[in-house]
């Protein structure tokens, strides 16, 4: 039986750091996490009192998209994007993601389709279920509910024979204007302007472009009634779907969903929406990209401020893996949250949205062993991953071990 065992390092348990301390590996499980120091062997690896942490689970990851089209309109090998994406994953110390796949029209303001959508989520899955992957995959659902046959293609794909065991997680996306991340007028017209290219510079041609976005959210209003129905049909068939609102902006959108079937907030934009979440006891998402830069790049609520306040459950990369690790420690050394409290934000906490929480997300006997050792005192603004371990099996290692 292979067994490996971590040795040496600042392991985060649930219970707190052991420092020193190792984690036995075998078969692919945890087996033991203990204050030893183990002697140098074949199967021994000296973390050199880096930090042992569980595997990160990211919650919304929209790598796979970027790295498939880096450019409107520009798409590559489906297979070379997917590795590609993996390894910067990895460099992240992501074990776990779930692919935010959007299920859209492109009514708005993005550049998809609910066509391609459908293939996308379908390929992602293949990948999964050829062994062409090395980290765990899944999806996130993401419905638009104004583009017409969004659900049923999310539908079609959960009910294929690629879809694999639930529990399966859902958002309920809605980017028309006059409400959520553009609810703010100068923020929607940001957005048009960056979309024009050098037409937005003439601000007539902006205002024609907003009318129509206001136009359009009026003719589609029919069609998202229909789909909220057909979710609220979907949750009380289902007690293996997952479904999360997508940026609530206010305590009555949040009441609204919570008696839809909602049973997480990603991505709230104000305090009064996050604070309604929590009095419902809904998980909170916020994105690490945030924690990073000091706030949101479209106005919305700062999610340090979220953290300090007790308004987030979970960090998920969104647009930057990157972001991940050093969002934690950027928590931990500016003393917001406690060593556990900051990497439960991307691993217990996270398993547990996802229903996953006896298998994954923290250093426990019996759990998987999706593991990584994280340098932390290179540079302050750069955490490397050293190590990865995924299901036990090494991802990759460095030599500065």
């Amino acid at each position: 039986m292979q067994q490996i065992i971590l040795t040496n390092g600042r392991v985060v348990t649930p219970d707190g750091v052991l420092e020193p301390g190792s984690v036995v590996v075998e078969a692919g499980l945890i087996v033991e996490v203990n204050s030893k120091i183990y002697p140098t062997q074949p199967q021994t690896i000296d973390a050199k009192g880096q930090f042992i942490l569980p595997g990160v689970i990211n919650l919304h990851d929209d790598s796979y998209e970027k790295m498939l089209q880096p450019r409107k309109g520009v798409f590559l090998p489906a297979a070379l994007a997917f590795h590609q994406m993996e390894w910067a994953l990895a460099a992240a110390g992501v074990t776990t993601t779930y692919h935010a796949v959007s299920f859209d029209k492109g009514l708005f303001l993005r550049d998809r389709t609910v066509t391609r959508a459908e293939e996308m989520a379908k390929q992602l899955l293949s990948f999964r279920q050829e062994g062409f992957s090395y980290l765990n995959h899944h999806l996130l659902y993401r419905c638009d509910l104004r583009s017409e046959g969004a659900l049923d293609a999310i539908i079609r794909v959960l009910q294929s024979r690629l879809a694999g065991e639930p529990p399966h997680y859902l958002s309920l996306n809605d980017h028309s204007p006059g409400q959520g991340q553009y609810g703010k007028q100068h923020i929607l017209q940001a957005m048009i302007k960056a979309l024009l290219g050098p037409a937005g510079d003439k601000p007539e041609v902006v205002a024609a472009r907003e009318q129509d976005l206001w136009n359009l959210k009026a003719e589609t209003e029919p069609v998202r009634q229909h789909q909220l129905a057909q979710v609220a049909d979907l949750i009380k068939r289902s007690d293996s779907i997952i479904v999360a609102g997508h940026d609530d902006d206010s305590a009555e959108t949040v009441d609204n969903l919570y008696e839809l079937g909602i049973r997480v907030s990603e991505f709230p934009i104000n305090f009064e929406a996050a604070t309604r979440a929590r009095e419902l006891n809904l998980p909170i998402i916020a994105g690490a990209p945030n924690i990073v830069r000091g706030g949101s790049h479209t106005g919305n609520v700062n999610a340090l401020e979220l953290v300090q306040r007790g308004l987030c459950d979970v960090l998920v990369a969104d647009y930057a893996p990157s972001t991940l690790l050093h969002a934690v420690f950027m928590l931990i050394e500016q003393k917001v949250l406690g060593v556990v409290e900051a990497v439960n934000l991307v691993t217990a906490n996270a398993a547990k949205v996802v229903g996953l929480g006896n298998k994954i997300g923290t250093l426990q006997a019996g759990l998987s062993a999706d593991i990584v050792i994280v340098n932390t005192r290179t540079n302050p603004d750069l955490n490397s991953v050293q190590l990865m371990l995924v299901g036990g099996q090494p991802y990759h290692q460095q030599t500065s071990l």
